[in-house]
């Protein structure tokens, strides 16, 4: 039977590595309670809804046309809008929404205008000051 010996190097960088993952968090960091995920879920879901509405409420982008999907208040666009101007007026509402702390842009563009009006910086809800 053939043995394989291991020098002092190979075994003191085993254990480097080893401690090089908990120092990153690689199985030292809690799982979140079951009461943490629920809470964030519930805030994940409301931003879901405020964005869609937001979407909505945009002219130029309209109900249903942009899908938020949301994790850790991490929003992720879908769908498909016509024309920059749309593109920047989505990103600029998903921003605004409370709680979303990054934006990803998913979304499709297609032909439209570049410019468009945005509603995006009032404040949802409140009535649009002229």
């Amino acid at each position: 039977m053939r043995r394989t010996r291991f020098g002092m190097g190979t075994t003191v960088l085993a254990a480097l590595l080893c401690a090089g993952c908990s120092v990153l968090g690689g199985g030292s960091a809690s799982a979140p309670t079951p009461a943490q995920v629920a809470e964030r879920t519930v805030q994940d879901t409301t931003i879901a809804r405020e964005v869609e509405a937001r979407m909505a409420a945009e002219p130029s982008i309209g109900a249903g046309k942009v899908r938020p999907m949301v994790r850790d208040g991490q929003v992720q666009l879908h769908g498909a809008v016509q024309g920059f101007g749309a593109l920047q007026c989505s990103l600029a509402n998903a921003g605004l929404v409370p709680g979303v702390t990054l934006v990803v842009d998913m979304l499709v563009l297609q032909p439209g205008p570049a410019r468009v009006t945005c509603l995006a910086p009032r404040v949802f809800g409140q009535p649009r000051a002229e």
